[in-house]
């Protein structure tokens, strides 16, 4: 098992409850933290929001550089994986999210 490492980007609709973005990055980081892959990252991520927020629509996108692709296997140095989950009316924000 190697790491990896990356960016995540997080958008939601608010319903009737909205958040401060230190606890978006707060959660980011709880999941991010176990022994983890990075398609279900995104999911476990874009399921909690949902469940907890209950928000019109959720937006969670993962680029992440694998050290198995890195040090063994291909080794494609500059190779990035990108991985999108969605939940709801999430189409307007990931026009946001990936434009800036």
């Amino acid at each position: 098992m190697l790491p990896f490492f990356g960016e995540i980007s997080v958008g939601y609709l608010p319903g009737s409850r909205v958040v401060g973005v230190s606890k978006l990055a707060r959660l980011v980081d709880c999941f991010a933290r176990r022994l983890q892959i990075q398609e279900r990252l995104v999911e476990e991520i874009a399921s909690a929001i949902q469940e907890e927020l209950a928000p019109r629509g959720v937006y969670v996108r993962a680029e992440a550089q694998h050290f198995c692709m890195v040090a063994r296997g291909v080794q494609k140095r500059r190779g990035k994986m990108v991985t999108v989950a969605t939940r709801g009316d999430a189409e307007a924000i990931r026009r946001v999210v990936e434009a800036g």
